[in-house]
């Protein structure tokens, strides 16, 4: 996402954090409204968010130790295993 140097002003201004921008423009969806598009994060979407990553940080935390063994390109996984 590129960002205007008026966007810039607001953010600071604001206090935002550019991370959250990041994560509300690849996982919420947009909607197309009066010739541009918005994303609007409300106070139930928020919690629902939260919630969701409270448990993807659970299952996380249980997967450690997991190895991933990929090819030379980086691009195909060959296989996976837990170490103990």
């Amino acid at each position: 996402m590129n960002i205007t140097k008026h966007a810039e002003l607001r953010i600071n201004q604001r206090g935002i954090s550019k991370s959250i921008l990041v994560y509300l423009e690849n996982f919420l969806p947009s909607i197309y409204e009066n010739q541009g598009n918005k994303i609007f994060l409300t106070r139930k979407t928020a919690r629902a968010e939260a919630k969701k990553l409270r448990n993807f940080a659970n299952i996380l935390e249980k997967h450690a130790g997991t190895e991933l063994i990929l090819d030379s390109t980086g691009m195909d996984l060959i296989t996976v295993y837990r170490k103990k």
